[in-house]
């Protein structure tokens, strides 16, 4: 199902109301084979050639287990450019969204932002159908916004504009083209509201700085030099940073928590950007050189952790006490990830704040679980919770190490051309799930993977002690599918059962 762009519904907002609730100023930190057995006996017919999904499909999901390995199974394969979506299927996290009612601002109230309307809990990733819309509607509102923002923000917006563009070449990943619109879509939101005559001005100086911010950081990340998979990882934290937006703008929020959450959006993509572009500070006189802190390397994966703080605050099923907690940690620890890129940060302030900002990354790693599993998400079966986990996992994961951990269990052709991009996985069965993917000859293919040595390969790629910070809610759907392996089969799934920590 298409999602309904968040920037609509604002026109059921009332921009009195909108006024009046945000009228303090907020400080900124600125073919299908046979069924296949449930431990891994292999299919022996073809997989179902799938409607082939337009150029480029939509985004990744997709594992398998090295555990017990069968025969390849014989997947299917269409040409990137070719027409249909391979149908749909649901994912696991939904957002909130702006609404009219009013609320004091600085209240810290169990009132939290209503859901959109468009999404709904248990959808997988985009189909390519819809994406090939989605992207079309986005370019249409950021148009439409070109001609109503103060002029200081039209270079952005045609900087966004070309970003989104360029997405219909045929070598553009199914989930980097999900990602770039989905945050471009945050940003009209945003954009909206900015050209509101109702609303304040400082609120207006905040969302104009984070709009600068965020589209500069997509400039960087989408130059050529940036490898692929690191790419892909930077704009899933640009996506799930600016997935906030709607809360930032919503005049339900309160005050204290939307000031919480512009810093981080702020903060993170300073970051980012800095971490990407080379430019990394010098630790004897502030200018541009080697980094000697962790490096690029570490302040991405913190920014990641930044990322995965911002869906599970974002995410309607967060109670408002869990929200604020955890934002008011997350804030925190993008403070100081600012401080540790800052250039002008002196080595003996840039040492003090790493190890300040390491002590706060494994307190906010803990609030994340704690949050993230105070959420009221259903049962789901078997499949369908497999199903939520693997398309989790392949979003937030290099495709070399599924690769790595799946290649015993991946087909013959898959493993022979290469795999450009785990696009997602669908519920086929109680033991299997469809895997779609995209190859590295650019060619969209569909193959069955059983769900038993899918799911435990995938738990070693990704352990207990980064669930949560990775896949967010999801995290939950893999401890649902262990559960049940392990209480109805008796099949232990990596560590994903075990206490934190232990």
């Amino acid at each position: 199902m298409a999602r309904i762009s968040r920037r609509y519904v604002f026109h059921a907002a009332n921009a009195s109301l909108l006024a009046a609730a945000l009228a303090l100023p907020v400080g900124m930190t600125i073919a299908v084979p046979d069924s296949q057995s449930l431990t891994g006996g292999a299919a022996a017919a073809p997989a179902q050639t799938p409607e082939p999904p337009p150029s480029p499909p939509s985004p990744p999901s997709d594992t398998t287990d090295e555990n017990t390995a069968p025969p390849s199974p014989s997947p299917t394969t269409e040409p990137s450019d070719s027409g249909d979506s391979g149908g749909s299927s649901d994912s696991g996290d939904s957002t909130d969204s702006p609404t009219s009612p009013t609320s004091t601002p600085d209240e810290t109230s169990d009132d939290s932002p209503t859901p959109d309307p468009g999404e709904t809990d248990g959808q997988t990733p985009e189909d390519p159908a819809d994406l090939e819309t989605e992207s079309d509607e986005v370019t249409t509102s950021l148009s439409e916004e070109r001609e109503k923002v103060p002029e200081e923000l039209a270079p952005a917006v045609d900087t966004l504009m070309d970003i989104v563009g360029a997405l219909d070449a045929p070598e553009t990943l199914p989930q980097d083209k999900e990602g770039i619109i989905e945050s471009a879509e945050n940003l009209a939101t945003a954009l909206e509201v900015i050209s509101d005559p109702n609303t304040p001005p400082e609120l207006r100086k905040q969302l104009t700085s984070l709009v600068k911010q965020v589209t500069s950081t997509l400039e960087v990340i989408n130059d050529p030099r940036v490898p692929p998979e690191e790419r892909s990882m930077l704009i899933l934290v640009v996506k799930r940073t600016t997935s906030t937006l709607d809360i930032i703008c919503d005049p339900k929020t309160p005050q204290n928590l939307r000031g919480m959450l512009i810093s981080i959006v702020d903060d993170t993509h300073y970051a980012l950007e800095r971490s990407t572009d080379g430019t990394q500070p010098d630790s004897t006189n502030g200018s541009q050189g080697p980094n000697e802190s962790k490096g690029p390397d570490q302040e991405q994966s913190t920014a990641m952790l930044l990322g995965s703080s911002s869906e599970i605050v974002h995410d309607r099923r967060t109670p408002p006490k869990e929200r604020e907690k955890l934002a008011h940690i997350t804030q925190q620890v993008s403070s100081l990830l600012k401080k540790v890129t800052d250039p002008k940060t002196s080595q003996k302030e840039r040492s003090e704040a790493q190890k300040e900002l390491d002590e706060r990354t494994t307190h906010m790693k803990e609030q994340q679980e704690e949050s993230a599993s105070a959420q009221d998400r259903p049962e789901e079966s078997l499949g369908k919770a497999a199903a939520l986990c693997t398309s989790a996992i392949f979003e937030a994961t290099p495709e070399s190490s599924i690769m790595r951990g799946l290649e015993k269990l991946v087909p013959a052709q898959w493993e022979d051309e290469g795999v450009k991009d785990f696009y997602k996985a669908k519920e086929k069965s109680k033991e299997q799930l469809d895997v779609l993917a995209r190859l590295r000859n650019n060619e969209n293919s569909q193959a069955p993977f059983d769900v038993v040595p899918l799911i435990t390969a995938l738990a070693e790629i990704v352990p207990r002690d980064r669930l949560f910070g990775y896949l967010t809610g999801s995290a939950l759907y893999c401890q649902q599918t262990a559960s049940y392996l392990d209480k109805e089969f008796g099949i232990t799934v990596g560590t994903w059962l075990t206490r934190a920590g232990g």
